[in-house]
């Protein structure tokens, strides 16, 4: 008899320890789906981002909101501006992830091909409210050239990006 509850709850505990990895397994593996991926490339953006661009570097460089920074500050940034070659965003886990830390990250291409990957914005994704927006920003000389989404800024008002915008271009 007592070999027999031995056996049952070794059992038990190897079941229980089977699905406890393939939770964790399934959580931290997960695989792209077609919004996770910005490969849709629309022009009307950018106009907007450019415009985004110029408004923050004016706004934080020469604002009486912003008190304290150097005289060299606007030119700096414009420098800073004009080394990135491109500026992705993507989710930690997919944008369809009810994950509760699946955050905006951006990865930060310079035109010496050095990268800045996991640059943190502050900003979550769930899956249980619409999708977010995800782009790829192709710049040159501090200005974006092309940009590229996952199609999600067609379910609103061109309005209705300018947050995104803000998030990617001046983290």
């Amino acid at each position: 008899m007592k070999k027999g509850i031995l056996i049952f709850s070794l059992l038990i505990a190897a079941a229980a320890t089977v699905l406890i990895c393939y939770m964790l397994v399934q959580e931290v593996s997960h695989k792209k789906s077609r919004p996770d991926i910005p490969d849709l490339e629309n022009n009307r953006i950018v106009r907007m981002f450019n415009a985004q661009i110029d408004r923050q570097i004016q706004n934080h460089t020469q604002n009486v909101m912003y008190p304290g920074y150097i005289p060299e500050s606007r030119q700096n940034t414009i420098l800073y501006l004009q080394a990135i070659q491109s500026i992705e965003s993507y989710t930690r886990y997919g944008v369809g992830s009810t994950h509760p830390r699946n955050y905006l990250e951006l990865r930060i291409t310079f035109h010496d091909h050095t990268v800045a990957n996991h640059v943190y914005t502050g900003h979550s994704c769930s899956g249980y409210t619409s999708g977010c927006l995800l782009m790829k920003a192709e710049m040159k000389n501090g200005q974006a050239t092309r940009i590229f989404t996952n199609g999600q800024e067609k379910k609103g008002s061109p309005e209705w990006i300018i947050p995104s915008l803000d998030l990617i271009h001046m983290t």
